[in-house]
């Protein structure tokens, strides 16, 4: 006969066994529940909902979720704005613009991040301040990066987010406009330069320094006595990169005041890259300098003043220079003069450890003059040099170019041949986005 609990044991079994298998809490809603759940009078239902739908990948449920940016609950309006920005589709523009004068600053620094990530196509990893910062500062121009013209509403949203009572917003705000090629906000991009708060200030610094022209940049002179030294900093990077000639005297000032200090140096720099002619006694000086950083400063000042008299003695001393890095410069200069045969010890130096970065430098700073030069090293024997290509002609986004890359979709080096098809795809991109404009 059956103990107690032997019974029990098997009547338990047996009712397990009426219980279907897929029934209950633990089944996982299909698609069309989740898009259902999203009207739920549940907010915990509704914010779990728009999390997996962010992660669907599905951007047939944009308009589904952008009904939500105003929803009651702040928990549920940030869980929507995240979502938005995974899909990466530009439909979702119109609702994270609104998301822009949300009541919660973290649901509007959200929609910054989602806004760039849409128009600039990049993966996000980590918080926004720090994916904008680092896509910030990747390259002192917006070039060939964004994908379809950016929606005039988006530059006046975050034209209003300089002035949010949030400093972070702020910030964010200013470098999304650097990033997105917003020329319609210079205006208040410059009153921001005001900011009470140093990130604010420096971001916007950084976003003039990309978008703004060398007239616009004469803003920035004032940043210079700044007492924030980063903002400085930033402030001299823009000034560099706009070649604004009306900072030289200043700058030089500053130089003089400090020439032992490392922002002695980090002036300099700012004025070779000005390369105002007003400077050339003080670069040819510094190519006697002793200090191979100064001596290169002096010499990249000199080639972006572009005085062909001074070839000859370039060359020369281009042959006799046993610093790489110092040789690598004098054949930069040599480049921007003219002779355009020196791009090939610029081409070369792709691959090396210590001046590799550099070489990349030299050649985007050449810019589309080059690169029908470029194509031919295409078929270079060194594998790092064509991986490297991929990447540079990418970056100087001339779409045309994309044809000389599809016969490296077969090169032998997987690396290569990876770089070749990122690159195709970019400029393909591009390609699409300027005829939809």
């Amino acid at each position: 006969m059956i103990g107690t609990k032997a019974a029990w044991a098997v009547l338990a079994a047996g009712l397990l066994l009426l219980v279907p298998r897929d029934s209950g809490a633990a089944a996982k809603p299909s698609f069309e529940d989740l898009v259902a759940n999203l009207k739920s009078p549940n907010a915990k239902t509704r914010e779990a909902a728009a999390v997996a739908l962010g992660k669907s990948g599905r951007r047939d449920v944009v308009a589904s979720l952008a009904a939500l940016v105003r929803d009651p609950e702040p928990r549920v309006r940030l869980e929507v704005a995240r979502a938005l920005s995974q899909l990466k589709d530009p439909t979702a523009i119109p609702a994270l613009v609104t998301a822009l004068g949300d009541g919660d600053p973290q649901i509007r620094e959200e929609a910054i991040g989602g806004m760039v990530g849409i128009y600039a196509d990049r993966e996000r990893v980590g918080p926004v301040d720090r994916f904008l910062r680092v896509f910030s500062d990747e390259l002192d121009r917006p070039t060939g990066g964004l994908y379809g013209r950016v929606d005039p509403a988006v530059i006046q949203g975050l034209a209003r987010s300089l002035r949010d009572e949030n400093k972070a917003t702020r910030e964010e705000a200013a470098l999304a406009l650097g990033i997105l090629d917003g020329k319609g906000a210079i205006a208040d991009l410059q009153t921001a330069l005001a900011d009470p708060d140093a990130d604010v200030r420096g971001a916007a610094a950084t976003a003039l320094g990309k978008i703004g022209t060398a007239k616009d940049g004469r803003a920035l002179i004032p940043l210079l006595a700044d007492d924030s030294y980063p903002v400085k900093l930033r402030a001299l990077h823009a000034l560099g990169t706009l070649r604004v000639q009306e900072a030289a005297p200043p700058l030089r000032e500053m130089y003089e005041a400090n020439r032992r200090r490392e922002i002695g140096l980090k002036v300099l720099e700012t004025l070779s890259r000005i390369g105002d002619s007003g400077q050339a006694e003080l670069f040819q000086q510094l190519i006697q300098d002793p200090d191979p950083e100064k001596k290169r400063l002096g010499i990249e000042g000199l080639a972006r003043i572009s005085d062909p008299s001074r070839m000859a003695a370039f060359k020369k001393d281009y042959q006799r220079e046993g610093n790489q890095e110092l040789k690598l410069a004098y054949a930069f200069a040599i480049t921007r003069m003219g002779d355009h045969a020196f791009l090939d010890s610029l081409v070369l130096s792709l691959p090396a450890r210590t001046v590799g970065s550099r070489s990349r430098g030299y050649i985007l700073e050449l810019g589309s003059d080059v690169l029908p030069e470029l194509f031919p090293y295409l078929n270079d024997p060194d594998a790092e040099i064509r991986a490297q290509l991929c990447d540079i002609i990418a970056i100087l986004g001339d779409p045309e170019a994309a044809s000389r890359l599809t016969p490296l979709l077969n090169d032998p080096s997987g690396n290569v041949s990876d770089r070749a098809n990122r690159a195709i795809e970019h400029l393909r991109r591009l390609k699409g986005a300027r005829a939809g404009q």
